[in-house]
Order: structure tokens, then sequence, then C-alpha cells
């Protein structure tokens, strides 16, 4: 593969600038999501020790070892994990809202759709699984029961899930579902905060819920999107760029309000429980984390079973990253490319504060690499790489958007780039 010569500008004195993707407005955020840059989620096989030892800022997980009361996680134990190798690690409680599940601590012998009143039909996809009329009183006294339980743990919060249970009612011809959905959310978190008034509730998928119903903000703290970039039709099939896009911009809602957006992708098969890292699924992994951040989300990549503690090569917790490197991350920045949009060819500056092993790769919209402009050591200072419009094979690259990406060491930026024909 052939390595464009870095062009090397002496260092500017008391230059010192680190690389940033899309910038959240952290001022806006709670205290404890501030420092969030990672999150790992698993519902299942949970090994308390085994998450303990990564550097994740925020861990989503059930409260219980096997989903069933008798398994609950103690408070003691959860205090526990959330002290990580970087310091204060955020827990927060998985929570179906939408759905009753026959394996709860609230399921009772008998129950059949229809009775209890609010009980409905079993997803067809999920077994043990049940549509349930989320605005009845007698449905929100069984969650706020679980809530309580949730919160006596010592959970910083809750992942309410199947909030969009609203589309199958609306489906149904109830008007006021997406409202519906809307009060319950906020309901949960004025009950919260009565005994904990740092609580957080995060919410699951159906973004544009925050479109139909703007006050619906306002109760959450924070949101999980599934299959934004990989597994919307399919695990480890790339998400149609259509709905990529809707999804983003329903998710900048919540961006751009002050709230954590946490991207959730399935690159690997559904039926994978141990994902496989082959070189295809590194660059479907690749692609989702360069989307995900480069509009100011935190992402994951993980299997659809959530069975699995997945540590992505590349994207290692930042907390253990840090942590293994006594001189700390180094200062950096990927500098605006000149001129952009370009026509021909485009010039990409940086700067380094050390010398450091760098490398700088072009990638198109969807992730994919389609060239390596620089791999290799370079000193402290200013440097130029240029970049002629053609990818690794010297085939010109269709006019459109393209990311540059510099890492140092264990820190990347990225850029976006507009080639026009």
């Amino acid at each position: 593969m052939q390595i464009n010569k870095l062009k090397f500008i002496p260092f500017l004195p008391g230059f010192i600038l680190f690389g940033f993707f899309y910038n959240v407005r952290s001022n806006d955020l709670p205290p404890s999501l501030k420092n969030v840059k990672d999150f790992v989620y698993q519902l299942q096989n949970i090994d308390l020790g085994a998450i303990g030892k990564t550097g994740f800022d925020l861990a989503v997980m059930d409260y219980s070892s096997d989903g069933r009361d008798a398994g609950r996680f103690s408070a003691n134990q959860i205090e526990t994990l959330k002290t990580g190798p970087g310091g204060r690690r955020v827990i927060i409680s998985y929570l179906s809202i939408g759905e009753a599940e026959d394996y709860r601590f609230y399921w009772q012998s008998g129950w059949t759709p229809g009775n209890p009143i609010w009980l409905d039909a079993e997803n067809p996809d999920w077994e043990g699984n049940y549509k349930v009329r989320y605005w009845d009183s007698g449905w929100q006294a069984v969650v706020i029961g679980y809530l309580d339980k949730i919160l006596d743990a010592g959970f910083d919060g809750i992942y309410c899930d199947i909030i969009d249970a609203y589309e199958y009612y609306a489906g149904k011809g109830r008007t006021t579902a997406a409202q519906d959905m809307a009060d319950f959310v906020a309901n949960l978190r004025a009950h919260a905060k009565i005994q904990n008034p740092d609580f957080l509730i995060f919410v699951q998928n159906a973004a544009e819920l925050a479109e139909t119903v703007p006050s619906y903000l306002n109760a959450v703290d924070g949101i999980g999107q599934e299959d934004i970039y990989y597994g919307f039709d399919e695990d480890g099939k790339a998400t149609p760029t259509d709905v990529s896009s809707a999804m983003e911009g329903n998710l900048k809602l919540f961006r751009d309000a002050g709230k954590l957006v946490l991207t959730v992708d399935y690159p690997f098969s559904q039926s994978e429980d141990v994902p496989h890292f082959d070189a295809a699924t590194r660059a479907k992994i690749e692609s989702a984390y360069l989307r995900s951040k480069t509009n100011g989300f935190v992402p994951y990549c993980t299997v659809r079973h959530l069975n699995f503690l997945t540590i992505n090569p590349g994207h290692d917790p930042s907390a253990v990253e840090e942590a293994a490197s006594s001189e700390g991350p180094c200062a950096f920045a990927l500098l605006p490319n000149f001129p952009n949009p370009f026509n021909g060819e485009t010039v990409i500056p940086f700067m380094l504060e050390k010398p450091s092993e760098v490398s700088l790769k072009l990638y198109d919209a969807l992730g994919r690499e389609i060239r390596v402009l620089f791999q290799g050591r370079a000193g402290a200072g200013k440097h130029e790489c240029r970049w002629d419009g053609k990818d690794r094979n010297g085939i010109e690259a269709a006019a459109g958007l393209y990311l540059s990406r510099v890492q140092v060491e264990r820190a990347q930026a990225i850029r976006k780039l507009l080639l026009i024909r």
C-alpha cells in the first residue's frame, strides 16, 4: 500500500489542542453524565467482576443476574460496581415499560391476555413478552413497584425499553398513544426524583417521540438507539442510509437539548452468542463508531442477545486506555482540510504536541476505509497530507461526503471532507 510523503512544518510554541468530535453541550448534562465517553450494554450472563475490571464509564444492565427477583443484585454489589479503574461509573438498570415479561417477579400464575385488563397479546417475536396497555393505572402500578426495587438497589437510573409500543396502539386507533407514553415516562421520573433527585431516566428507541411530543425531552436525561447503522433489517447488515439519516435527525433533538445519546449496533450475525471479529465485521464496527462519534453520540457494538461483555478491538474503554499510559493522552489537533469542498486535491493538516505514532485514514460516508494517507511516527509540530481524490487503487472516488480520521496513540479525531466533481 502506497503511503503519501508527510510534509513537516515546525512546531508552534505553546500550541496545544486535542482531537474532538461534535461536542455535546456538556453543561446541560447532569453531573454524573458529563464524562461518559463509552458504555457497555449487557442483560444476560452478567459477571459483575468482569464488568468492574473494565473502564466503561456507564453500564446498562439488568437488575438481576437471571432476570428474576431471587437473583437480583444487592445494594452493596451495585455500589461496588460503581467504582471503576477510571473513577465513578454510572450504573443504569433495564426496565421494560411497554411490554410485560412472564419471568419477572410481578408475573402471576393464571394471567392471560385480557386478564388483567391491561395485559394484551404475546409478542410473536419474543416468547414470554406481552403487549400492555401502558396507560392503564394497573400496569403503571406494576412498573412503579419494579422501579422501587431498582431504587432500593442503588442504581443510578433506569433504561426504559419498548417505548415504541405507542406505535402499536396508534396503529390500532388510539389517538393519544404518543402522549400516553410521554406521560408515563414523566410519571416514572417524578416518582423516582422523590427518592433520589439525581436519578437518571434513559429511554430506548422511538426518538421521533420527541418531535411528536416536545415536552418528552424534559422527562429524560438520555436515549439509547438500536440499529442506527447496523441491524435494522438484519443483524450484520448495514441499515439503509435513509433510515440512518432519519434516526440521526431525531437523535440530534436529544443531543442539542443536552441529553446523552447512546447508539447500539449489531454488526454480528444474530446467531452469534460470542462476537467474531473477522476483518469484515471489524470494518462494520469501525464504521458504526465513526459515524456515531461524528454526530456527538456515544457508540457501542455487541450481539443482539446482549449476553456477552463485548469489548470491540480498537475501542477499549477510555478509562483503561488512559490508565495504561503513564504519560497520559497525547495532545493533538486534526485541523480543517483546505480547500473544502474541493475538486481534485485537498490538504489535511494536523498538529502534534510531541513525537507520536500516527495514522491518517480516509473513509466514505458508510465508514468504509478507502485510503491510508499516513502511517508511522511523526515529530512534534504541524504536518500536512495531500489527498488527490483517489482511492487506494488509484481510482477516482465518487463525489460526496468523506471522513478523515487521525489516530494518535490511543486517541482519535474526525473531520468531514466534501468532494465535488
